[in-house]
């Protein structure tokens, strides 16, 4: 049996398509799983808990878009489950053998709502049970709803090493932070991150690991350097190898709403997210033991559909109002709690 999942993009909404390719091989451990994904990406899924076939797409447009339908023309497939639902996927579902094809619900109606009328907050069907709702009418019984990753044990030694030489004292605890979002407007303001800190140096003394993106590396840097009182790592620009490897390290993880959130929680590590113009109630709060989402329950957000938008305060309530103290206390009861890894 051939299955076929879509999902281009993007980190974050790929993660969050592992329980169904779980419960696809749990279900039907004989069937060839392919999984169609933009090819700046393709590096996750080569870290989910089941192999699959990965058909990257290198493209954009769609004369591209149907070159590469035709390079995967000669497969028949089953069984389509397309968790993107949008022109790309209804595009390369139409040109190809697709059999039986089930697409997950994108809620649009709900999340205008959320944003423009502030109304649904109590409705919330999370984005992991929408892809899950696609194996129903296909007869697949649902294995676990907990998003995973998993890596190469030597690439969490390589990413040890590359830590050490920047300083990572062995036997310290590790707090992970997620600094930037795809949108500027999700990342956490510094001073935030700094009020963080602050509080948990009075309950802990830990060292801080600053994820971020290559183009956000002066701004890390600037951060680090303004904070010296802090022990602060930066870990900016490196492959996703190396950054699962250093999550992995992690006792706890603090992020903006972003892709690195997801891994975090994906890859067993105890999560905070941290909800500035967008809202859980869209269903991406992070999933995993120990995890959580954080917002500030302010009534003005969510301000816009994606987080993209620019605030119109002049002060940004949605983090300003973050209950630091009790995000300290949490991650200070884990420090203390969990093992060392």
């Amino acid at each position: 049996m051939n299955c076929l999942v879509i999902r281009f993009s993007s980190l974050g909404d790929i993660i969050l398509t592992t329980p169904v390719i779980e419960s696809l091989a749990a279900a039907l451990p004989e069937a060839r799983i392919h999984y169609v994904v933009m090819e700046r990406f393709s590096a996750i899924v080569k870290h989910f808990p089941r192999q699959v076939i990965i058909h990257p797409f290198t493209g954009r447009d769609r004369q591209e878009l149907l070159a590469f339908a035709e390079g995967i023309a000669s497969e028949s497939f089953d069984l389509t489950l397309d968790l993107h639902a949008n022109w790309r996927s209804r595009t390369l579902i139409d040109r190809i053998d697709a059999g039986e094809v089930y697409t997950y619900p994108k809620d649009f109606w709900r999340r205008w709502q959320l944003v423009y009328l502030k109304r649904g907050f109590g409705k919330t069907i999370p984005v992991i049970e929408r892809y899950l709702s696609t194996l129903g009418p296909a007869n697949v019984p649902m294995a676990t709803d907990i998003p995973r990753l998993q890596f190469d044990p030597k690439k969490k030694k390589a990413a040890a090493g590359e830590l050490f030489q920047l300083g990572w004292p062995v036997g310290r605890p590790t707090v992970g932070i997620g600094w930037g979002a795809h949108w500027p407007a999700k990342q956490v303001p510094a001073g935030l991150w700094e009020a963080l800190f602050e509080r948990l140096s009075s309950w802990q003394n830990p060292i801080y690991i600053l994820f971020a993106e290559k183009n956000d590396t002066d701004k890390v840097l600037e951060f680090a350097a303004s904070n010296r009182k802090y022990e602060i790592i930066p870990f900016c620009g490196k492959e996703i190898e190396l950054v699962f490897g250093a999550m992995s390290w992690c006792r706890a993880f603090v992020t903006s709403d972003s892709g690195l959130m997801h891994a975090a929680a994906a890859l067993g590590v105890p999560t905070w997210g941290i909800f500035g113009p967008t809202h859980p109630a869209w269903g991406f709060a992070p999933r995993g033991p120990g995890s959580r989402a954080v917002h500030s329950g302010i009534f003005c957000s969510p301000c816009s559909r994606h987080g993209k938008a620019r605030c119109y305060r002049r002060i940004r309530h949605c983090f300003d109002q973050i209950d630091v103290p009790a995000i300290t206390a949490e991650i200070a009861a884990r420090l203390h709690t969990e093992p060392e890894k």
